[in-house]
């Protein structure tokens, strides 16, 4: 339910079509708007192939977590689409690599709602963001 309900938010500005402007908090004492949620930590990419969360915030030290991917399954098809209509992402078991700390150990991506790469990218600008949402 929640990344369903998520989705409605725009994290990003549209600009000319395409979301170019990020909207997060780059504080970690910052709440997320517009519901004044408490964020809880941090997920990018550290290179092509580690998906990489940091737990740690101002107030709750849980812990950091390099990962590689262990296990997928596609989403269900009744999964919610995203804010330009793409499917929902698969579903995900990563399991540590070295580097982890706070003994995280799993991350699951599961709940997924959007986030889909497009089709195409003829028209796109050279880089792009497709927002998803996930439990």
């Amino acid at each position: 339910m929640l990344p369903r309900v998520s989705m409605a938010f725009n994290l990003t500005a549209p600009t000319s079509g395409a979301y170019t402007k990020n909207l997060l908090p780059t504080s970690g004492n910052t709440r997320l708007a517009p519901g004044n949620y408490v964020i809880s930590g941090h997920h990018y990419f550290t290179d092509s192939t580690t998906p990489y969360f940091t737990l740690d915030t101002d107030s709750l030290k849980l812990g950091v977590i390099p990962c590689a991917k262990n296990a997928a399954v596609s989403a269900p098809a009744d999964a919610p689409k995203g804010q330009l209509g793409e499917k929902a992402v698969p579903w995900l078991k990563l399991t540590a690599k070295e580097g982890a700390t706070g003994r995280l150990q799993e991350v699951y991506r599961v709940e997924t709602a959007g986030g889909s790469a497009p089709s195409t990218c003829a028209g796109m600008p050279a880089s792009f963001q497709v927002e998803y949402s996930a439990q």
